[in-house]
């Protein structure tokens, strides 16, 4: 559904149209109102407008100095105008501003919804031109490399995709690879005058030296590359022709000419590590991390060195969790409330340590520590007391972990992260409550001036926010329980009051008698003369 603002100086000529118009009928879901040029720029500022109705004559900003400048801000904004003069020079500006449409008042209820549907049929095109298929197909073609480097960045870091998605994805990217191809993984440092440079000529020999290894690589062989967050380019090597098994002999030769080449045409070194072959793509975060512990170790500050991964690891080494550090990770997915993924990423946590790590108490503690660092960097950026959430359990927590066994930390972790979640749901709840109750006060105090925008200012809250909250909580949105506090409070003065109907009129905020005495009468079937007799 769009969003409609209406703008002009006689604010019942807006809250007419704004109420009184069946905007749902034709894509409006909410219409906001603005009695100012000012106001109306205030009002775009704090909520996305799709349709702005404007008045030309308004004193200080005109509407068609307010469509120019949204025509600056917001390009996407279809304006309409309305105007009391059949003056040329007014419409030929308009047109200037690419105004959507240029009315005459008095306008006819169907001749500016029939405009507001031909800004809607107009904004509509556009965004399916921009999110046309064809379209995302060209951005992509032009941003291939940049696509294909984001993808490999999550494969490095264990996202993994299935089915007809993975395999989709690969197509959409021009990468034929069937699940378990074989591959190599191959760690690039650039090291010594490039590692002088500056950001650009850094880029500039990155790009260089890739280029180098996709011509040295070309005959046997696919590259996919990218610049990983330690500094190293890596590598997957594929074979071109769909081979099973990967020649290991020629990659190392091929690595070997990859050194001598960059010294030779680009005056500096570099060091390599390649992995033994694997499969692709279920190996690639694990010889990741492989590959950058056995740089740290094997090659460490050597230059001009390559070094090809061993076939086994030896079955003692100890390893991290791999779950434990897998996107989503556990303080993103804590920090965003998302519960359902949160107790999803624990059962896979806790499952590789039942599996893998089951006798390993420092396996245990490693994961207890990285739930408690999750917990307590969600539980500050919530501006909330780890001691508030926790109980008694924050003095244990105090004296470090007591647990011997998986099932111990796996109940303790459920608890912890229950009352969490129960915490900030009772607090997101006391909120919305706190933001009705202000809401209602700050109308029924000043009921002849209240409206969505001046409540919003009120109580600090984007009124299109505040307007979802207010209907999510009671059922009812904020100007219809203002039309309704309104007609209830006249209702009150006509029976309990000797005041005229005008200066009833008056109090609950509307300036024009004639209006008033229409909106009641359509409320409660009668004219306010003839309630008050009655």
């Amino acid at each position: 559904m769009y969003q409609l603002l209406i703008v002009d100086d006689q604010p019942d000529l807006v809250e007419d149209l704004a109420t009184m118009l069946p905007w749902e009928s034709i894509g409006i879901g909410a219409v906001f109102q603005a009695g100012s040029g000012t106001e109306a720029l205030d009002v775009m500022k704090e909520t996305p407008i799709d349709i702005v109705i404007s008045d030309i004559r308004m004193p200080g900003l005109s509407g068609l100095d307010l469509i120019e400048t949204i025509r600056a801000t917001w390009s996407h904004v279809k304006c309409i105008l309305l105007s009391g003069y059949n003056d040329f020079e007014y419409a030929q500006r308009a047109l200037k501003s690419q105004a959507s449409d240029y009315l005459l008042k008095p306008v006819e209820d169907e001749e500016l919804l029939q405009a507001v549907r031909s800004a809607i049929a107009a904004l509509e095109s556009r965004w399916l031109e921009v999110s046309s298929h064809q379209g995302a197909i060209a951005t992509l073609k032009d941003n291939l490399p940049i696509v294909r480097s984001h993808l490999l960045a999550a494969l490095l870091k264990g996202r993994r995709y299935y089915g007809a998605e993975w395999e989709k994805k690969l197509g959409m990217l021009h990468l034929a690879l069937p699940a378990e191809s074989p591959m190599s993984m191959m760690l690039l440092r650039m090291e010594d005058y490039f590692a002088s440079q500056n950001e650009t000529d850094s880029s500039l020999f990155q790009y260089a030296i890739c280029n180098i290894a996709e011509e040295i690589f070309a005959d046997g062989f696919k590259l996919w590359n990218m610049m990983d967050d330690y500094g190293y380019c890596v590598f997957l090597i594929l074979p071109s022709d769909g081979c099973s098994r990967l020649e290991m002999t020629v990659i190392e030769q091929k690595m070997s000419h990859l050194q001598h080449y960059v010294k030779l045409y680009l005056k500096g070194t570099i060091s390599l590590a390649a992995s033994k072959q694997v499969r692709f793509p279920d190996d690639i975060a694990v010889i990741y991390e492989q590959l950058l512990g056995s740089f740290r170790q094997r090659i460490g500050g050597e230059r001009d060195f390559f070094y090809t991964l061993a076939e086994e690891n030896g079955s003692s080494e100890a390893s991290s969790l791999s779950q434990l550090y897998q996107p989503p990770l556990l303080h993103h997915l804590l920090e965003a409330g998302q519960w359902e993924a949160t107790e999803t990423k624990l059962e896979a946590i806790f499952a590789e340590l039942e599996q893998k790590w089951g006798d390993s108490h420092e396996h245990i503690l490693e994961t207890y520590y990285s739930v408690v660092s999750s917990l307590s960097y969600s539980i500050h950026k919530n501006k909330l007391w780890m001691a508030d959430i926790m109980g008694a359990e924050f003095n244990q927590l105090l004296g470090g972990p007591h647990f011997h066994t998986i099932r111990q930390l796996k109940e303790w972790t459920a608890e912890v992260v229950g009352s969490y979640r129960g915490n900030v749901a009772g607090r997101a709840q006391d909120s919305r409550s706190g933001i009705i109750k202000k809401v209602q006060e700050y109308a029924s105090s000043r009921l002849d001036t209240a409206s969505l925008q001046s409540i919003a200012e009120n109580v600090y809250l984007n009124p299109s926010y505040l307007s979802k909250v207010y209907k999510l909580e009671t059922g009812e949105g904020i100007s219809d329980y203002l039309s309704r506090l309104k007609m209830e409070k006249a209702a009150h003065m006509l029976r309990s009051s000797q005041e005229k109907i005008y200066e009833i009129a008056a109090m609950v905020g509307y300036q024009k008698t004639s209006y008033f005495i229409k909106v009641f009468k359509e409320r409660y079937g009668v004219t306010p003369q003839e309630f008050r007799d009655s």
